[in-house]
């Protein structure tokens, strides 16, 4: 009897512990753009970056991941791809193109959970190096766009 009790703290536990990631995952895990992450995430010339719940909660954000990725071209054609199938449904706040390809762009996704707003920034700059981030929270995008242009950060 004991054993049984033991066993059902430990998942009772496990499962306070583990429902904050899993629900940040499962957030984007309908989104295209996460298969540019998984696909380009650990290879030579890209730098991704997921902040922890401390830098988050600092900044009002329950998700944030970033990718940036020097120089590929199969890459740059791959994530317009996944830009492009997320961003149905998606409120474009700004959206820039340059011979038919989209260089800059900053969307709200719909919302999956009631107040957390989500956003999907994107740039190539004129090095070819490509910037993807993801962002989740109750801020909204004033919120955003007052962060990232006071701190300098997109």
């Amino acid at each position: 009897m004991k054993r049984i009790i033991h066993t059902m703290t430990c998942i009772l536990l496990l499962g306070l512990l583990l429902p904050a990631p899993a629900v940040a995952l499962e957030m984007q895990k309908d989104l295209r753009i996460q298969d540019v992450f998984t696909r380009y995430g650990k290879k030579k010339n890209v730098t991704m970056v997921e902040l922890s719940n401390e830098m988050l909660e600092t900044y009002g954000m329950t998700h944030y991941k970033s990718i940036t990725i020097k120089n590929d071209a199969d890459a740059l054609r791959f994530t317009r791809r996944c830009l492009e199938a997320d961003q149905k449904g998606a409120r474009k706040i700004k959206e820039v193109t340059d011979d038919g390809g989209i260089i800059s762009a900053y969307y709200q996704l719909p919302t999956v959970k009631e107040d957390i707003n989500r956003f999907v920034l994107f740039k190539v700059n004129k090095k070819g190096v490509i910037t993807l981030v993801y962002i989740e929270g109750e801020l909204d995008s004033d919120d955003l766009i007052t962060l990232l242009f006071t701190r300098n950060d997109f």
